[in-house]
């Protein structure tokens, strides 16, 4: 997978993984509890928060409207 050229780090690729995975499992799998969902909303929440303090905004972004656009 290509994260971009500005991803510098093994920290920065997993946390752009994740948030990856996460967003795919939110909208692509499947039928999930109000709950889940509401934990799955907090963890994509906290792992873009993270995305952001790492400084890959731009491919987490990026990752978000590919997802939301499909």
């Amino acid at each position: 997978m290509d994260l971009g050229p500005d991803v510098a780090s093994e920290t920065q690729a997993l946390f752009l993984v994740r948030l990856r995975n996460l967003l795919e499992k939110r909208y692509r799998g499947g039928k999930f509890t109000d709950e889940q969902l509401h934990q799955m909303d907090k963890a994509i929440y906290s792992t873009f928060c993270d995305c952001l303090e790492l400084g890959v905004s731009v491919q987490a972004r990026s990752i978000l409207r590919e997802i939301q656009e499909s």
